[in-house]
């Protein structure tokens, strides 16, 4: 059978703009789909960089005692008080024990009171506070 050649012609390009199309439909959508490990380093990417911050800053921090260390006085006099406990000779250093001088820690619990016992210790207080009111005064 004879095709004429105009008809192949026209078939071919046809052919090849379906492919064309098809690329231009298919390949940026695979390129610009994420893929989940690029996407797992980018958040790690983040994660450094905000590391990267806070040690920058705290780089900075430190810069900024040793520049005070070296040239200022009063940072060294501070930093030898906290530091290595100097003090001058002419001064009087009191050491408390460590349950006093930080954190009191929690409160302890008040001493368990029978209920009777309550009930006539708070009826010999409203008493005692009715007859030791000043005069002209009381009680609420």
């Amino acid at each position: 059978m004879h095709i004429p050649p105009a008809l192949r012609r026209w078939s071919a390009r046809l052919a090849l703009a379906l492919m064309i199309a098809l690329a231009i439909g298919y390949l940026p959508g695979q390129v610009l789909r994420r893929d989940p490990r690029a996407a797992k380093l980018e958040v790690q990417i983040e994660q450094l960089a905000a590391e990267a911050r806070t040690v920058a800053a705290h780089n900075a921090v430190l810069r900024r005692d040793i520049a005070a260390l070296r040239s200022d006085i009063g940072a060294i006099e501070d930093r030898a008080r906290a530091d290595l406990g100097m003090v001058y000779p002419d001064e009087i250093v009191l050491r408390l024990p460590p349950d006093l001088a930080g954190d009191p820690g929690p409160a302890p619990a008040p001493p368990s009171v029978p209920a009777s016992a309550s009930a006539s210790a708070s009826a010999s207080a409203s008493a005692s506070a009715s007859t030791t009111a000043p005069a002209g005064q009381g009680t609420p």
